[in-house]
C-alpha cells in the first residue's frame, strides 16, 4: 500500500519533544518514504509555551481535537495511518471508522493504570475496525506480557513485543541497544506491516 501520510500523536505528560518522538520522527523520515505529521495538542501547547505543566482535558475533547485536525489535512485521494504515543494510541484507536483511515498504529499502549491491572483499558481496542499494530516493551509498566497475553484482543490487533524496552523504549544498559536501535527495528517492522495492509 502507498499511505502517503502518518498522523502521530504524543502522549499525555511530554509533547513531541520528548527523546522517543525526537529519535522516531528523524529514523522515520529517512526509513519510510511517507509523510509525517506530528499532532500536538492544544493543551500541550500552552504547557510548551508557559513551561507549566497541566493535565489533559477529558479524553473525548482529545478525540475530537485530534479527528478535526487531521480531516482539515485530508484530500480526497489520501489514505492515512494513525498513530499515537501511550495516551494518543488511546486516542487514535477511536478514530479507526474513519473511511480513510487505512491503519492504526500504538506506541507504549497503556493496557492499565501504573500497577493496577484491574483499571484496564481493553475497552479502548473493543471498536477497532481497521488493523491495528502495537508496539510494547515487555517491561513497560502500563501493560507486561504477563497480563497482555492472558487477555483477548480484537482479531485486527497485531502485537509487537519489544524485549527489554521500558514505556518509553528504554533499553536496560546490559542489552548494548539503545533507543534509537530500537525505533530502527520498529520502524522495518512497521513497514513491513504497513506493506501487507
Amino acid at each position: 500500500m502507498n499511505e502517503n501520510v502518518f498522523f502521530m500523536a504524543h502522549g499525555a505528560g511530554r509533547g513531541h519533544d520528548s527523546d522517543f518522538l525526537r529519535h522516531f520522527s528523524a529514523s522515520f523520515c529517512r526509513i519510510m518514504g511517507m509523510t509525517y505529521v506530528p499532532v500536538t495538542f492544544e493543551y500541550m501547547q500552552l504547557v510548551e509555551r508557559t513551561g507549566k505543566l497541566r493535565p489533559p482535558p477529558a479524553f473525548d475533547v482529545l478525540v475530537k481535537e485530534f479527528q478535526q485536525l487531521v480531516e482539515t489535512k485530508f484530500t480526497s485521494e489520501e489514505k492515512v495511518i494513525l498513530a499515537g504515543k501511550s495516551m494518543g494510541g488511546r486516542i487514535v484507536a477511536q478514530l479507526s471508522d474513519n473511511s480513510r483511515v487505512a491503519g492504526i498504529v500504538c506506541f507504549g499502549f497503556p493496557f492499565y493504570q501504573q500497577g493496577n491491572t484491574e483499571k484496564h483499558r481493553l475497552s479502548f481496542l473493543e471498536g477497532l475496525t481497521k488493523p491495528c499494530l502495537i508496539f510494547q516493551g515487555t517491561r513497560d509498566r502500563f501493560g507486561k506480557p504477563e497480563w497482555v497475553e492472558q487477555q483477548t484482543l480484537p482479531e485486527l490487533v497485531d502485537m509487537c513485543w519489544i524485549e527489554g524496552a521500558d514505556h518509553d523504549f528504554h533499553m536496560l544498559k546490559r542489552q548494548n541497544t539503545n533507543t534509537a536501535q530500537v525505533i530502527e527495528t520498529m520502524l522495518y517492522q512497521l513497514k513491513f506491516w504497513l506493506e501487507r495492509l
